[in-house]
């Protein structure tokens, strides 16, 4: 039995009402007529978050991010495919834009 005066927070709930808002969990990459799908940063798991987090510097190629949001295997193709960095660069930035990230700017006010 819950207490009275105790504020309820229902996932479900709220996670459909995110889907509904954003109008998609992922972000669909093309490249040379082949399909990619990659979650949105709002849609990765926390388990996935903390291990993307736990990567240093230099320790891996910049690469592994998308591999741990994906798959190994549709990494493995887009490199195949001669996937650059500035696509990279793009990819991320699309995938931070949804979560609100934008690399380079900041959310302070200077007025």
């Amino acid at each position: 039995m819950s207490k009275p005066n105790r504020k309820r927070v229902n996932l479900e709930t709220l996670r459909a009402q995110r889907l509904e808002a954003q109008g998609t969990k992922e972000i669909e990459v093309l490249l040379d007529d082949e399909k990619f799908v990659f979650p949105l940063a709002a849609w990765w798991p926390m388990k996935v978050v903390k291990q993307i987090r736990a990567l240093k510097d230099g320790e891996d190629d910049v690469t592994r991010v998308l591999a741990l949001i994906s798959s190994e295997e549709q990494v493995d193709r887009l490199l195949e495919l001669g996937m650059t960095l500035g696509d990279f660069q793009d990819i991320m930035e699309a995938i931070n834009e949804d979560a609100g990230v934008d690399e380079g700017k900041s959310n302070s006010s200077s007025n």
